[in-house]
């Protein structure tokens, strides 16, 4: 409907009139929404919601055309569909952005099909990962699509309510005027300087409401950098990101710390990105910077085992880090290697020593389900996760996400046990491997875990470390809810 009315527009080289818009995770399941990583909290060992910086860089590029904008965070805040058409009745919107996930598609769509109704000329655009790589199959059956966000959103979001024409915004797919036909304009180019883009819009997030699993304090994630390198077949960061990792000055990002503790009230931080630590040199400036800001902060990051040393990790905690996350992924180096990581097991052991010696716990990302795991491999992964002695852990479940190798994989060899877009995933298998079902993946994940967070020597360490840091009734608080929910669940 509004797809042809696009490309009407579009064809008279008209552009669109958005002076109001509001970007939404709709009320369709609590999940982690960036592209990497599509996994329900409730489901992680350590169950945290982050803010959706994401749609709050959007907010404040939009800004910057004079749009006037709201966030909501649906799931993450408790509310639910009334709330989101309370929303709409409200603050009537021109432009509603919905941020979509492989395992929420469905009430993805159900929202903007909503907007469509209450608000029958607004524009339903989408962003993330699985609509980018399923538009052709998407848009042709989903009238109340009118535009997918191909690549890196804000620039284009930016031309778009500029007033540029649509056909001529690089980035964009919609739904041409021929039945069927699926429209493109060129790929946008990655957005070479970082630290052009505003910082993102904290003012219309919640900010108090996300908070710290263990402090119970205000978090939020700055983007220090963005882009992966490596080729791992079960992560689209890479592909989203061409391969490239590009930093921001660290003085932009020491800036919008600064805004957070001052202006925000928070002081606790996730640095988001696939290896926060993978060039020495900017690490350790952003190190230096912090300690000299003398920011009361606390923080955690992402790392890689063949990108830590004893001066990173010793820098980092002076600076304020306390947690360091590694995927760890496996103990088999065979299939570490089919699943292209471009890592050596045996690097583990080092990389964790590294960090405690530092002074700072350590959280492993284990994969099982890999199409060449077998029970033994899966054992020998748990065996290996043991021996680390972590401080948090995480088994997820292989899920093939749509545009990577490994989802081409699990098509060909007919390993896809289940729809991706029901209630499965990383904690309930969608596939099988070549000898395991999905059902034996699910229930050894959950007996993995119970394991892990039963056995008396985490127990010791995990109590142990929440006394000294006056953290203990959040510790025992989070554990009862893990157990439940790996019990009953």
């Amino acid at each position: 409907m509004l797809s042809a009315c696009i490309e009407h527009h579009s064809m008279r080289h008209e552009s669109l009139n958005i002076r109001r818009a509001l970007l939404v995770n709709p009320p369709s399941g609590n999940y982690r929404r960036d592209d990497r990583c599509q996994v329900k909290v409730e489901e992680q060992t350590v169950a945290v919601n982050f803010p959706p910086i994401e749609l709050a860089y959007d907010a404040a590029v939009l800004r910057q055309n004079g749009v006037e904008c709201r966030i909501g965070d649906y799931p993450a805040l408790g509310q639910s569909w009334p709330e989101f058409e309370r929303e709409l009745r409200e603050f009537k919107p021109d432009l509603l952005l919905v941020s979509a996930t492989t395992g929420t598609i469905e009430g993805d769509l159900q929202a903007m099909r909503l907007a469509r109704e209450l608000c029958p000329d607004i524009v339903n655009v989408g962003r993330g990962e699985y609509l980018t790589v399923n538009c052709e199959r998407i848009l042709p059956h989903h009238p109340e699509l009118d535009l997918v966000l191909l690549g890196e959103p804000e620039m284009t979001l930016f031309a778009l309510t500029k007033g540029q024409p649509v056909t001529e915004v690089k980035g964009l797919a919609w739904c041409g005027a021929e039945a069927g036909e699926v429209r493109r304009t060129p790929e946008r180019e990655l957005l070479e300087s970082l630290d052009s883009l505003p910082f993102p819009a904290r003012d219309l997030l919640a900010n108090e409401r996300y908070r710290s699993p263990d402090t119970h304090q205000p978090i939020t994630v700055v983007y220090a950098n963005r882009g992966c390198p490596s080729k791992c077949i079960f992560c689209p960061a890479g592909t989203i990101s061409n391969y490239r990792v590009r930093f921001r000055d660290p003085a932009k990002v020491v800036e919008e710390i600064r805004e957070c503790v001052e202006r925000h009230g928070v002081r606790e931080f996730l640095f988001h990105g696939d290896t926060f630590t993978i060039n020495k040199k900017w690490t350790l400036e952003l190190c230096d910077r912090l300690i000299e800001a003398q920011l009361p902060v606390r923080w955690g990051c992402n790392s890689r085992v063949d990108t830590i040393c004893a001066e990173r990790a010793q820098r980092m905690r002076q600076a304020g880090c306390w947690v360091v996350a590694f995927g760890l992924e496996t103990g088999s180096q065979e299939i570490m290697d089919k699943m292209k990581k471009q890592a050596k097991v045996d690097r583990a052991p080092q990389a964790v020593r590294i960090c405690k010696e530092a002074g700072l716990c350590v959280h492993g990302f284990f994969v099982v389900g890999m199409p060449w795991d077998t029970r033994e491999t899966i054992e020998q992964t748990y065996r290996f996760a043991r021996s680390l002695q972590l401080d948090f852990f995480d088994f997820n479940i292989a899920t093939p996400l749509p545009g990577t190798e490994l989802y081409d994989i699990v098509q060909r060899e007919g390993l896809m046990a289940s729809e991706l877009n029901t209630d499965v995933g990383y904690h309930k298998a969608a596939v099988r491997t070549f000898t395991l079902s999905a059902d034996e993946l699910s229930r050894w994940r959950k007996r993995a875990l119970l394991k892990m967070s039963l056995n008396p020597g985490y127990i010791f360490r995990t109590l142990n470390r929440a006394r000294r840091e006056g953290t203990l009734s959040n510790y025992l608080q989070a554990g009862i809810k893990r157990l439940k929910n790996l019990l009953w669940a």
